[in-house]
């Protein structure tokens, strides 16, 4: 059977000083290098106090470099749409140098329109999926030291190599897909690896999407089986299931809230999501619509769409995710605002993928063929 794996997935909204957060991060991204995760993934984020902590995931990436020691860095995602890719490639390898090659890189097309103000070309935006998918082939060819040529300020071609070069000579790479199937399959023809979610997807249209994934792999002449499919988790888990359901609840009622926020000012800023409109009710509706949909929200993630509770039902959760298809959780932790919180909820990630392994695995089938034969 194969293993789950499981790392940390940084996302918050957290108020106060900004100091605080990082240092509050890079302690956790430690606790997470002792427990033995996998991976440590920052996003990429701008304007809007939602994840507003990450305007620069490669300067994240760095300061977790030289904190860590075995633990992958990720970035989850880098929307390099609004970058010069030859700059991604340069603020990686730096990371990558720092670390001792630990960099993956997950990249995004973004959704707001308002993010746009950095690379304010509408005709960028409009083509921002096609551009991440050109992204990958200039990106692997810059890390392995290939020559790109641009045209210089004197008019005239200009052949180069990025340096520093990198430690890794191959960049691991994810495309992240909020459910488009379309996503799915172009990260299959170009052998990336994927990062996504639940937010809007059952579980059983991912399975499928996988499938696809893994088909399109093959038409590629890759191995079906390679590539991983990353999911994000809102993860709590604690040693007392109720009580870490009720301790999820508020926190996560205040996180979803600045989501609706984020998603709204796009709306009236004249920005889109990604699906054309707004997902959530406008604060400026009646009260209680709002706080229906928020605790909906929160019930969704708790009851179905996430890691929240003891690790027996995160367990269970954690299990048909790898029956779907699923390689790897990256668990959202900083929707918590109690970082004392997190850090417990990060020995429980560890007690949860230790049952997870695939000697743990086969333990926990015979036992329980063991009690279906008596």
């Amino acid at each position: 059977m194969r293993a789950l794996g499981f790392g940390l997935f940084f996302f918050g909204a957290h108020p106060g000083p900004a100091a605080a957060r990082y240092d509050a991060i890079l302690d956790l991204a430690a606790a997470a290098d002792r427990a033995g995760l996998s991976f440590v993934s920052v996003p990429e984020r701008h304007f809007h106090a939602f994840g507003g902590a990450f305007p620069a995931p490669a300067v994240v990436g760095a300061a977790l470099a030289v904190r860590t020691d075995r633990i992958q860095l990720r970035a989850g995602s880098v929307i390099t749409p609004l970058h010069d890719v030859v700059r991604v490639a340069e603020d990686w390898s730096v990371v990558d140098n720092l670390s001792k090659g630990r960099v993956g890189l997950s990249l995004g097309s973004g959704w707001s329109a308002n993010d746009f103000v950095l690379a304010p070309d509408a005709r960028r935006y409009e083509r921002r999926r096609e551009l991440v998918r050109e992204h990958v082939t200039v990106l692997r060819a810059l890390w392995r030291g290939e020559e790109a040529e641009r045209t210089n300020a004197a008019g005239r071609p200009f052949a180069f190599s990025t340096f520093p070069r990198p430690v890794q000579a191959e960049l691991p790479l994810w495309l992240t897909a909020g459910g488009g199937e379309e996503t799915f399959a172009a990260a299959g023809r170009l052998g990336t690896n994927v990062l996504t979610h639940l937010e809007r997807q059952p579980l059983d249209v991912l399975a499928s999407r996988i499938g696809t994934y893994r088909a399109e792999r093959e038409r590629a002449g890759l191995d079906p089986a390679g590539g991983r499919v990353t999911l994000m988790q809102h993860t709590l888990i604690g040693d007392d299931a109720a009580a870490t359901r009720d301790a999820a609840r508020a926190h996560l009622g205040r996180y979803i809230a600045s989501s609706i926020d984020l998603e709204n000012r796009t709306v009236t800023g004249g920005g889109r999501t990604s699906g054309g409109s707004p997902v959530m009710p406008f604060r400026s509706q009646a009260d209680a619509d709002y706080d229906a949909v928020v605790t909906a929200a929160v019930e969704r993630y708790i009851g179905e769409a996430g890691l929240i509770g003891g690790v027996d039902e995160c367990r269970q959760r954690a299990a048909r995710y790898l029956e779907a298809g699923v390689d790897e959780i990256a668990c959202l932790v900083d929707f918590v605002e109690d970082d004392d919180l997190v850090r417990r909820g990060i020995a429980g990630i560890a007690a949860l993928a230790a049952t997870l392994s695939p000697e743990a695995a086969d333990a926990h089938a015979a036992r329980m063929i063991e009690q279906f034969n008596r």
